[in-house]
Order: structure tokens, then C-alpha cells, then sequence
């Protein structure tokens, strides 16, 4: 599998990378979890700007982007702005996403964006070509919080996202039962042994999923999420049981 190496850590190599959410309301709060943070054991932090009460006031996004940067040092910083129709806290029209996804980058604060495969549309291409131009990133994503589609169509999303251009293709799909999760975890191993061209991310969500989190390395998942205190979706397992899981399942 191809690696993305970004600030010295290469994506798709090795051990998972563990990313955790700040899904916080307040800047304050925002900034006070970034330096707790910064001392744990996590890779990247994502922030899950749906979350912010802020969320729709693109200039109090970009004051709270650049204090968030300094305050995470070194780590990888992922800006997520979760639309409700994917499952996150609130709605944006087509014409505001494109616009939020456009504010971020000229914040030159994100080292990856995560842009929504389904909401960008027709102008998932051109954005990602603005967000490489901007030096980030991006992690393509799609959910589906009813039900896990057949690993052809899950396969197929995937490559269409690397065909467009994401550089980690992610998908998060909700098991109805145990066979789900294996159809989860089979297109994560397709992709990772037939189309390895970009790291992939995926997760089978919910306790009946936790599983495909702790996986990765086995089945071709580069990044995995973790709860550090506040999940951010159904089934995160805790930083502390996540990092142990991952050093004793090392290959």
C-alpha cells in the first residue's frame, strides 16, 4: 500500500494511526482540549467543526483554526465539518460546503480536510486539486449510519474517490449483523490488496463493528478513531484500550 507521509508520519505504513476527535462547543473549550491532546498518544487530531457553535461563522472558524494549530504542535491536525445528512450536528447547503471547504484551506492551518464524497458532488475533483494546491491532504468520506452496502458497491466508492483524486479514500457503514462486518472488513482487504495506489479508511460502526477499528493493520485500514473521553460516532473505543490493542496486534 501507498504511504502519505505528512509532517514525518507515514500514512499507510506500519502500526494504524490513531486519530481523536475535539467535538468541544466553545473555542475555550476547543483550545483546553487541543493542549490536553497534545500529550497523548493519538497521531492526528480531527476537529469536528459541526460540533462548534461557531459552526456557521466562517470567520470565527478561521481565528479558532489558527490557535487550534499552534496549540496541537506537531500532531496532525483533520478538519471535519460532518453535514446532518452524513450524521453530523448540522445542515449546509451545497453552496455553503463548498464554501467552508474553501475557508479552511486558506486558513493554511489544515494538514488534512475531510470532504464528503456524496456532498461535494460533481466538484469533488476540483476540490481536492484546491486542497492539494493548499498542501492538504484529503480524506474522502462516505457513511451510511442504516445499513452496510455489498463490498462491489463499497469497492466501487472507494475507487471512484481515488480516481477523483483523495489521497485516503474513507468509508464508515453501520452493521445489521455479523456478516455485515466481514462484508466491511473483505472490501477493506480488496482494496488494500487489488487497488493499493492510496491508504484507505474504514470502520464498521456500532459495538458489533468495534472490531474493523482495532484491525487495521491486518485487514488494510490505515487510520482508526479513538474516544479520548466524548465519541464522536457510534462504537469509538477508548484511546488507552485502542493503543494496547494496536501494539499487540502489530504485524
Amino acid at each position: 500500500m501507498s504511504c502519505v507521509n505528512i509532517r514525518g508520519c507515514c500514512i499507510g505504513e506500519g502500526r494504524p494511526k490513531v486519530i481523536i476527535p475535539i467535538v468541544e462547543p466553545t473555542e475555550a473549550a476547543i483550545l483546553e482540549k487541543a493542549a490536553e491532546f497534545s500529550t497523548l498518544r493519538a497521531d492526528c487530531v480531527e476537529w469536528r467543526i459541526d460540533c462548534f457553535e461557531g459552526a456557521k461563522d466562517f470567520p470565527t472558524i478561521v481565528h479558532c483554526a489558527a490557535k487550534l494549530r499552534v496549540a496541537l504542535k506537531d500532531q496532525l491536525l483533520l478538519f471535519t465539518f460532518r453535514t446532518k445528512a452524513e450524521g453530523g450536528k448540522v445542515a449546509l447547503s451545497h453552496e455553503e460546503y463548498l464554501h467552508f471547504i474553501r475557508v479552511v484551506l486558506a486558513t493554511d492551518c489544515a494538514d488534512l480536510i475531510d470532504i464528503e464524497f456524496f456532498t461535494a458532488g460533481a466538484e469533488l475533483p476540483a476540490l481536492i486539486e484546491e486542497a492539494h494546491t493548499a498542501g492538504a491532504a484529503v480524506v474522502c468520506s462516505s457513511h451510511d449510519f442504516h445499513k452496510t452496502p455489498p463490498r462491489t458497491e463499497l469497492v466501487s466508492r472507494m475507487m471512484q474517490m481515488q480516481r477523483a483524486g483523495a489521497d485516503l479514500p474513507k468509508l464508515a457503514v453501520m452493521p445489521q449483523s455479523r456478516a455485515d462486518v466481514l462484508e466491511l472488513l473483505a472490501a477493506t482487504a480488496e482494496m488494500a490488496d487489488r487497488h493499493p495506489e492510496t491508504p484507505i479508511i474504514t470502520m464498521s460502526m456500532g459495538a458489533l463493528g468495534a472490531v474493523s477499528r482495532l484491525s487495521g493493520e491486518a485487514f488494510g485500514s490505515a487510520m482508526t478513531f479513538a474516544n479520548p473521553g466524548q465519541a464522536s460516532a457510534p462504537g469509538q473505543v477508548s484511546l488507552e484500550v485502542v493503543n494496547e490493542v494496536l501494539d499487540a496486534l502489530h504485524l
